[in-house]
């Protein structure tokens, strides 16, 4: 009998973790389903039990709360929270400053600010798991302003070698502290902040407009 369970017992992690793994991967597409139909005000713990057809109980077992389930969203890349859309016109330097003067209307609504730290809090009480994925994952790395980037970069506009991550983070990032800090920016800091980046993106010769 004795080798008999010693037999059975290493099968039964096999058995239960595939179980618990769609589990999990269920939580992550049925918030980023919510996600595209709602604004992260809207989204409950409750939806996205109902939606993923799991309990509570194994959501709070994974994470700590609802910023902490977007925020695994938003660093494995399969959700994005875009406030203001991007446009394409050509004109790299004109479409980043149409974008960062929405932003400045959109990002520093109250509720923003107040998701923008409910997400930061999330990151810094984070578990391992939460700890790997900001050390490995960039949210600069995909959405509309890298997107716009890559256009660019696509066009022969950019120099060579140009890390988009790192020219979506230097204009992406500074925004984001301002909304942690409550405080928004002048549009005139905003404009000043897209011409620094931007010019020194910009291949020689093809240089932003100056319109």
């Amino acid at each position: 009998m004795a080798s008999e369970a010693q037999r059975s017992d290493p099968a039964e992690p096999r058995r239960g973790r595939p179980r618990s793994e769609a589990s999990h991967q269920a939580v992550l597409d049925a918030t980023t389903r919510l996600l595209r139909v709602s604004s992260y005000e809207e989204l409950t713990v409750e939806a996205i039990a109902s939606e993923a057809g799991v309990s509570k109980q194994t959501i709070y077992r994974w994470w700590k709360s609802k910023a902490a389930v977007v925020l695994e969203v938003m660093l494995t890349g399969n959700a994005e929270i875009e406030l203001v859309p991007m446009p394409s016109t050509g004109d790299l330097r004109a479409d980043c400053l149409t974008w960062i003067r929405g932003m400045l209307v959109e990002a520093f609504r109250d509720t923003h600010v107040g998701m923008a730290r409910s997400l930061v809090v999330a990151g810094l009480q984070g578990d391992p798991g939460t700890e790997r994925l900001l050390q490995q994952a960039s949210m600069w790395d995909h959405g509309l302003l890298a997107e716009r980037l890559r256009e660019a970069e696509r066009a022969g506009e950019l120099r060579e070698g140009v890390d988009i991550a790192a020219a979506a983070s230097a204009i992406g990032d500074p925004l984001i502290f301002r909304m942690l800090t409550g405080s928004a920016p002048s549009l005139s800091w905003s404009e000043s902040l897209v011409d620094v980046v931007v010019t020194g993106l910009m291949r020689p010769g093809a240089g932003p407009s100056l319109n």
